[in-house]
């Protein structure tokens, strides 16, 4: 009887380890990252989709692919908007951390900005969208540009370096 109690309590222990090397540690999200600019639910609500495509207006279009070339990385969201404009919407998100740590003390929010010269339907992040979309890390800074559907625009950055 030992001898079992004994095997319980190991395999017991090991499938509790196996738990812990399997499960990704809870995360926590927590801030409030109200940055001034629309969400998509907002700016979606604002355009004709999904009955009609939305489209950029040419004075904006012609602003947007002018001065693209001229972001640089590092650059401040009020920099960037002075080259192409205030953006369509943005998705902020605040710090993560692991649940059993304590909270973070740097509350600040990286943003995700997306402007938007058409759009066919509703999924905010649809492959067949042209767009440009820009990463700024939690102290505001440009890393990350990335063209889509705009050939003739180079992403800037990448999508891990600021994080």
């Amino acid at each position: 009887m030992k001898r079992f109690a004994l095997v319980a309590l190991l395999v017991a222990a090991g499938c509790g380890v196996l738990k812990a090397q399997t499960s990704p540690p809870a995360a926590i999200f927590h801030g409030n990252c109200a940055s001034g600019l629309l969400r998509f639910e907002e700016w979606y609500a604002q355009t004709r989709l999904p009955s009609h495509p939305y489209v950029v207006a040419d004075k904006r279009k012609q602003q947007m692919l002018e001065n693209y070339p001229k972001l640089k990385l590092q650059m401040s969201l009020e920099d960037v908007e002075k080259l192409i404009g205030k953006p369509d919407f943005a998705s902020e998100t605040p710090s993560a951390h692991l649940a059993t740590a304590p909270e973070p003390s740097d509350k600040r929010c990286s943003n995700e900005l997306a402007y938007i010269l058409r759009k066919n339907h509703e999924n905010m992040t649809d492959m067949e969208d042209v767009a440009i979309y820009l990463s700024f890390s939690r102290d505001g800074k440009l890393y990350w540009a990335a063209p889509q559907n705009l050939p003739t625009l180079k992403p800037l950055g990448s999508p891990t370096e600021g994080r």
